[in-house]
């Protein structure tokens, strides 16, 4: 009976316990203009520079796309945290959204996905409120959205600043900033 009651007990803490979905846009890809580009040299590059962020926030899951910039953007993470990513469809964010509040109630979970719907991900996780634009050529912000078990859900932006410093670039064959600069 008491090991009922206990079990009980346990069931109720971890529903009352509120969901965290961490999203983070894909990095640098080759090309805009090819529907399902890789990442570039600078994208793999801030991949790289993720994860020691990414896995302090210990997610329990990673999501991605079923396109190639976001699987390569969370691939070092997952390589990491020795975790598989699932992959959705592109234009399947009610559906990711879904099958992280059914399968992921009370963990952290962190979803690589697309400037242009960010929102509809935001709007299908629960979010009421107003959702700001998420700019095509920005990527360093990092949306937490917190589901708690009741009430409102709520969005918070942090930020990658600081982490991501690209390489100079300098003409090839070259070494330093090259003539006539400092």
């Amino acid at each position: 009976m008491v090991r009922v009651l206990l079990s009980l007990l346990f069931a109720a803490v971890l529903g009352a316990q509120g969901t965290t979905v961490i999203l983070v846009r894909h990095a640098e890809r080759q090309s805009i203009w090819d529907a399902d580009s890789p990442l570039a040299e600078a994208g793999f590059r801030r991949a790289q520079a993720l994860v020691p962020l990414l896995a302090a926030l210990h997610p329990a899951a990673l999501y991605t796309s079923d396109l190639q910039r976001t699987r390569q953007t969370l691939a070092p993470l997952a390589a990491r945290l020795a975790m598989t990513p699932t992959a959705f469809p592109k234009r399947d964010s009610a559906g990711l959204a879904a099958a992280i509040l059914r399968d992921h109630r009370g963990q952290t979970v962190m979803v690589c996905w697309h400037h242009d719907l960010m929102k509809p991900l935001v709007r299908a996780l629960g979010m009421k409120g107003a959702v700001p634009h998420w700019s095509w050529d920005d990527y360093d912000p990092l949306w937490v959205v917190h589901v708690p078990a009741e009430g409102a859900v709520t969005l918070e932006i942090r930020s990658q600043r600081g982490l991501f410093k690209p390489a100079p670039l300098a003409p090839t064959g070259t070494e330093g900033p090259g003539p006539g600069l400092p």
